[in-house]
């Protein structure tokens, strides 16, 4: 089941970049909310697992003040966007027990760990299947390197270009991992990689 992603953002072009991003990731999908009306009704009718947002939305309300009235479960973590670092804001903010903050402008490497670590961390636990002991987990210095680009979101031709080998070796790495470890997701496979400090 792919993670949903509410994006809370007054820049539609912004918007649809962080969307855009965010999709190519199978695991994700993400929903648009422009105005903080938008984003109540769109938090009524989806069950979002992460919320982005930034927190100047250019209204009468801002990012800090809607989150509260969005409908969310307890565990949905929200990571907040803005231009702005000064202290006043950033004690605002944590009002709401954002996961983290990503200071514009953020390079996309920086959004996907920042997401991955929020979804693992939604989940108070590993979330890997346990049917294996990680203890006996093989994996070769290549297949570590890929973990860690993959918990980076890289594609696998960005992976082969930094490793300067070619794609479908790095297809093959891949399975080879996802057999070795038991998982099935990119989020199990980040979990038991952080459970066991790979990355």
């Amino acid at each position: 089941m792919k993670q949903k992603i509410l994006i809370i953002e007054d820049d539609i072009i912004i918007a649809n970049n962080l969307k855009m991003q965010l999709e190519t990731q199978t695991e994700f999908s993400a929903e648009i909310a422009t105005l903080p009306e938008q984003a109540v009704e769109l938090s009524h009718e989806f069950e979002f697992d992460l919320v982005i947002s930034d927190i100047n939305l250019r209204h009468t309300m801002d990012g800090i003040k809607l989150i509260p009235q969005l409908r969310l479960k307890p565990s949905v973590p929200v990571i907040f966007l803005t231009a702005y670092s000064d202290k006043k804001t950033i004690n605002r903010a944590e009002a709401v027990q954002p996961f983290a903050f990503l200071i514009k402008p953020f390079h996309k490497e920086q959004l996907f760990l920042t997401v991955n670590m929020a979804l693992l961390h939604s989940k108070k636990k590993f979330v890997h299947p346990l049917s294996k002991s990680s203890s006996g987990i093989k994996l070769g210095k290549r297949e570590l390197e890929i973990i860690k680009l993959l918990s980076l979101s890289k594609t696998s031709e960005e992976i082969a270009s930094e490793l300067n080998i070619s794609p479908q070796t790095v297809s093959t790495h891949r399975k080879n991992i996802f057999r070795k470890t038991e998982t099935k997701t990119l989020i199990e496979l980040i979990s038991l990689a952080v459970e066991n400090r790979w990355i």
